[in-house]
């Protein structure tokens, strides 16, 4: 996949953005990337937190430290590995919900004002689905 300079300007924007998730009060992007596991056990879901919050933080990083690297390779083309196109989609899914959250959008993006980079995201994301459909059995 080869892209266009304002692609990597753009993508490259995405990491920052993520990383400043929950650095300010309130932050409704922060609600949206933790939601509750069980939502209606308060116990369950502390427990949850308490055993996988760890490895999601740590699963988190890799697949943002994935996508920046690749990412800056993407004007001269870059091949993405199936672990790296998985990364990616995390990555694209977290920064559509953070667009979504900090915008007001609903769960859709439908907000005209607000949805370029909702869309160009969504667009991204559908053309890495579509690759690896194509490639994996």
């Amino acid at each position: 996949m080869t892209l266009a300079p304002w692609e990597v300007e753009l993508l490259s924007l995405v990491p920052a953005l993520l990383d400043s998730v929950g650095k300010f009060d309130p932050d409704p992007a922060a609600d949206r990337l933790a939601l509750r596991a069980y939502p209606f056990d308060e116990d369950a879901d502390d427990e949850f937190r308490r055993l996988l919050a760890d490895e999601l933080r740590h699963g988190r990083a890799a697949d943002r430290s994935a996508f920046a690297i690749t990412v800056e390779s993407g004007v001269d083309g870059v091949v993405l590995s199936t672990p790296e196109a998985e990364a990616w989609l995390r990555v694209l899914a977290e920064a559509r919900l953070v667009q979504a959250a900090r915008a007001d959008l609903p769960a859709d993006g439908r907000r005209e004002s607000d949805q370029a980079l909702f869309d160009y995201l969504s667009w991204m994301q559908g053309s890495l689905v579509e690759i690896l459909d194509e490639v994996l059995p």
